[in-house]
């Protein structure tokens, strides 16, 4: 049987599929809003587009002067209403005395609105200084100070350990009808305190827990009858005080108080 001749299979060209209209339809329609997307974006960002055209503040305000305000961030309020410089009118109105925290919000289509928080002052900090609820030392106008505060006298970086302080000693004398006007720490740690109508208290370097837990306890005992003509409460003995009597008023007394 003769066996079959070789030969090449001829194969017929396939013609192209046609192009899906709807597929071109859709990247044409894809392509065009990504165009329009980067267009507004550009267009939202100049300048003269959506300028910034009023500034607001709101807020607990005693202090701070609200067109003082205004004028301190202004030079910062340029550019769009998107992209203005939030970071740098936050701080240009932090800088002022008073101002503890400013939070910044963007009011459609053309506003900043400034919400602020300010210190408040707990004490007076050696000359010209407030210590505010954290403890921090702010330096506000003269004129601005409040009366009546306490005065923290202390090396500096230690106004937040002598706000905190001046609270546990306040209460601790609560109880003997005494009231702080001063609380002082020199650079050698040691404390003194000095109360309403004069009387002037030494706890010292060492022990002041303890020394003051003693005063506690003998001046409601028996020197608070004293209470008028004592100047002085010096508690810096191991086992004992000494007493230093205001001028002229030395009680007439034999033997220990």
């Amino acid at each position: 049987m003769a066996g079959r001749k070789a030969g090449a299979t001829l194969q017929t060209p396939k013609n192209d599929a046609p192009k899906n209209w709807k597929q071109s339809i859709k990247h044409a329609l894809t392509l065009l809003f990504v165009i329009v997307v980067l267009g507004t974006g550009i267009y939202l960002h100049q300048a003269d587009t959506l300028p910034v055209k009023h500034v607001t503040v709101a807020g607990e305000i005693r202090h701070t002067d609200k067109d003082g305000l205004v004028a301190a961030v202004s030079p910062f309020v340029r550019g769009s209403f998107i992209d203005v410089d939030v970071a740098s009118i936050r701080q240009a109105g932090e800088d002022l005395p008073w101002v503890k925290q400013i939070q910044v919000r963007r009011v459609w289509p053309d506003t900043l609105h400034l919400v602020v928080e300010e210190h408040k002052a707990v004490a007076r900090w050696n000359q010209g200084g407030l210590v505010n609820t954290s403890g921090a030392v702010f330096f506000p106008e003269h004129d601005t100070l409040p009366s009546g505060l306490v005065q923290l006298n202390g090396p500096e970086g230690t106004s937040e350990l002598m706000a905190r302080r001046l609270i546990e000693i306040q209460q601790q004398v609560d109880e003997l009808g005494l009231k702080v006007t001063a609380v002082s720490m020199d650079k050698r740690r040691a404390w003194q305190v000095d109360f309403k109508k004069g009387l002037h208290l030494k706890l010292g370097r060492a022990d002041g827990d303890l020394r003051l837990n003693r005063f506690v306890t003998v001046y409601g005992s028996s020197l608070n009858t004293f209470r008028e003509q004592i100047e002085e409460v010096d508690m810096r003995y191991t086992n004992g005080l000494a007493v230093v009597w205001k001028d002229g008023q030395q009680p007439d007394f034999n033997g220990t108080v």
